[in-house]
């Protein structure tokens, strides 16, 4: 009898312990689906805030909202690139003369991608607002 009541007993912590498990997962599956909810709704917001500066269009703000992200995003992938193109260039260059040409090619692409990404919003707002 007393191995089946330390037995019941281990179960019943068993349990307990597995049900508090499952509600501190379906609290975190919460949080986790307001956190997303929440960057759906900011995203929204500066969705609209750029359709209201844009003469009311949503396609518009939702290009400039696109295009801005796109500009914020575009810095550090492009240093990141332009750090592998001046290695190619600077290092591995100074003994193949391919990577060197490869390498100088890469960083003239590169700065022209970095100003005509970081240009086209504006160029997009000017040609939007003179409409």
């Amino acid at each position: 009898m007393a191995v089946n009541e330390s037995a019941d007993k281990t179960q019943e912590v068993i349990t307990s312990t597995s049900n508090e498990q499952e509600s501190e997962l379906d609290s975190r599956r919460g949080n986790a689906s307001k956190v997303t909810i929440s960057r759906i709704t900011k995203q929204e917001e500066k969705i609209d805030k750029a359709t209201k500066d844009l003469g009311g269009d949503r396609t518009y703000g939702l290009v400039f909202y696109w295009l801005t992200v796109v500009k914020d995003y575009s810095i550090p992938v492009f240093f990141v690139l332009l750090t592998i193109a001046s290695l190619n260039y600077f290092i591995i260059g100074n003994k193949k003369l391919d990577k060197r040409e490869q390498g100088f090619k890469m960083i003239v692409t590169l700065i022209i991608g970095l100003i005509v990404f970081q240009v086209l919003p504006f160029l997009f707002a000017i040609i939007v607002a003179g409409r």
